[in-house]
């Protein structure tokens, strides 16, 4: 099955919270039933979209859009691919129905997806509240069905949003409630069992030749499980000047600000980038390497945290929560 490569998917993660790290609030979602037509209307920053009654052919695009879809279990036909081998990301392809969906490539990083290949499924909704190539193909999605795009900016809504904002325009907002409260329990649990995260402090560095990026906004998507486990993100990188964007880049002399309880690396598949980091005197010297308290994510793990979603979330605490807990009891 055609793909877009890992590298191109996380040029789109990454460059899509560069990009719109501080895109304006737009409109709030809403959804009001039109009780003589049966219809919904969803407001959104692209515009207003009339959600007819029955819809029965969900076409969702950009990341979490199809996990809020099948966590609704609503009726999805089409999405776009996550990168892997499949087209499925791990935590998706276990959920009822993901793998009767047409899988949609993506290319470049906006990742979009052939506008034909979206018609040929022949949608009555089109839900992309993450799509990053949403803005140039809105009116183009449009004309082949009502389309939901985002309220603030690709990558910005939340995943409570995104899936109370479907929920909404399927008629079923007490479906939203109870995903969101599962997802909500799971979260609780786990924190209740790690109890060594409470109050901990950790550091997220995205490792790139030459530099690392260290997550540096606490509002960022990429914070929020961690936020929900009791982490907090180190003073050190909070007390860099915050740019334009979710993080900050240090240089290799700026090593030192990456020291927390715990250090979370992800070195996008460029293992000779990180090996690099790991031979620099700097990052060798710092207290938390030396106690062993560093943790690498892999691909899936970055992504689903960079996207998280009621089906990724369950995933990744499973994942994440014993080693970064073992990591700040060292």
């Amino acid at each position: 099955m055609p793909k877009l490569s890992r590298r191109g998917l996380l040029g789109a993660a990454v460059c899509g919270a560069l990009l719109f790290g501080t895109v304006a609030c737009g409109s709030e979602s809403s959804g009001a039933p039109d009780t003589a037509q049966g219809a919904v209307t969803v407001t959104h920053a692209l515009g207003t979209t009339t959600v007819p009654p029955g819809v029965s052919r969900i076409v969702a695009l950009g990341p979490t859009g199809f996990d809020v879809a099948l966590a609704l279990q609503a009726p999805v036909v089409g999405a776009s691919s996550s990168g892997s081998e499949s087209g499925l990301a791990p935590w998706t392809s276990q959920a009822h129905g993901a793998k009767d969906v047409e899988v949609l490539p993506v290319t470049g990083e906006a990742t979009e997806v052939n506008i034909e290949q979206v018609a040929a499924l022949k949608p009555d909704l089109i839900f992309a509240p993450g799509y990053f190539a949403l803005q140039k193909s809105y009116q183009q999605l449009s004309a082949i069905a009502p389309t939901i795009g985002y309220q603030k900016g690709p990558a910005q809504d939340t995943w409570q949003e995104m899936t109370t904002q479907l929920a909404t325009a399927l008629g079923r907002p007490a479906d939203a409630e109870r995903v969101i409260g599962q997802v909500q329990t799971k979260l609780d649990e786990t924190r209740a069992a790690n109890p060594a995260l409470q109050g901990a402090t950790y550091t997220f560095g995205f490792v790139q030749p030459g530099a690392v990026t260290a997550l540096r906004d606490p509002d960022d998507a990429m914070n929020s499980v961690p936020a929900a486990l009791g982490l907090s993100l180190s003073p050190q990188i909070l007390a860099l000047p915050k740019g334009e964007s979710f993080g900050v880049q240090l240089s290799s002399e700026q090593i030192a600000s990456l020291d927390a309880d715990a250090l979370v690396l992800f070195d996008g598949g460029d293992a000779e980038a990180l090996r690099t980091l790991q031979q620099n005197p700097l990052y060798e010297r710092l207290p938390v390497v030396q106690r062993g308290a560093v943790v690498t994510y892999d691909y899936d793990e970055f992504i689903g945290l960079r996207n998280p979603s009621p089906l990724s979330i369950p995933w990744i605490v499973d994942r994440i929560a014993p080693r970064l807990s073992e990591a700040v009891s060292k």
